[in-house]
């Protein structure tokens, strides 16, 4: 059967249509809650404010001398081996993870928290999980005020480590590799928030998170329902998020 010149146009668009959606997605280390991309550019952020919000792993990190701190680490470390990254080739310099419904919950995930939290953040560190396939970083944050949740571990002026999925990752010739969470920001060292924390092992995971400064609120994940907040008044946010909590459904 002879087949016409259109036909065969049509048929060559739809196979090389199907071609470039597998080549774009195919990822061999990716999980099924997650897709990702290799990306020659950092998305969302400047470089610069991508160094100043995002921790540092060194690819071969010395262990704590503390055995106590030694076996927190290692229980991190080991809890996050399920967020995998994929390998960078030579020419990354940013790796993205792609969460599918990591992020669905509301602007002010009051129920979804198991704490929820006003601190300073006072230092950041990033460490590779223990399969080596993830990289992980912690953030000491000093808590002025908490506004959900019990746990003797949380009271004012008490010091405690949150940890969320990214940061840089850094070779021995000096260079510097982002893996990062699409849609999740970093809180940067000097900056108070309002952290939005589950449990998570011995320590506790940022669900979501705001900035406060003068200029207004600043949320720091992306996306249409955390904008609603930003350039908002301190105080007026606050009075909101406090209402949503006593409105929230009990537990």
């Amino acid at each position: 059967m002879q087949v016409d010149k259109t036909t065969w146009f049509i048929f060559v668009c739809v196979v090389v249509t199907i071609m470039l959606s597998v080549t774009g997605f195919k990822n061999p280390s990716s999980t099924p809650q997650s897709a990702q991309q290799s990306l020659r550019t950092i998305p969302q952020l400047s470089h610069e404010e991508a160094i100043r919000r995002y921790p540092i792993a060194d690819l071969e990190e010395p262990e704590p001398t503390d055995a106590a701190k030694r076996a927190v680490l290692k229980e991190r470390r080991v809890r996050n081996n399920d967020q995998t990254f994929s390998e960078p080739s030579n020419e990354d310099d940013a790796i993205g993870w792609f969460p599918e419904g990591d992020s669905d919950f509301p602007a002010l995930p009051t129920n979804e928290s198991d704490f929820i939290l006003v601190g300073q953040v006072l230092s950041a560190k990033a460490h590779r999980s223990e399969n080596k396939r993830s990289i992980f970083s912690e953030f000491e944050v000093r808590v002025d005020e908490v506004l959900k949740g019990r746990d003797p571990r949380i009271n004012d002026q008490s010091v405690i480590t949150v940890e969320r999925t990214g940061g840089f990752l850094r070779y021995p010739n000096g260079r510097k590799v982002l893996f990062f969470v699409q849609g999740y920001g970093m809180p940067e060292v000097g900056a108070r928030n309002v952290l939005f924390l589950k449990i998570a092992g011995q320590g506790f995971r940022i669900v979501t998170i705001y900035e406060l400064n003068p200029a207004g609120v600043l949320p720091l994940d992306s996306g249409g329902k955390f904008q609603r907040f930003q350039g908002e008044n301190e105080t007026a946010f606050l009075n909101t998020l406090r209402e949503s909590i006593t409105n929230a459904r009990p537990q």
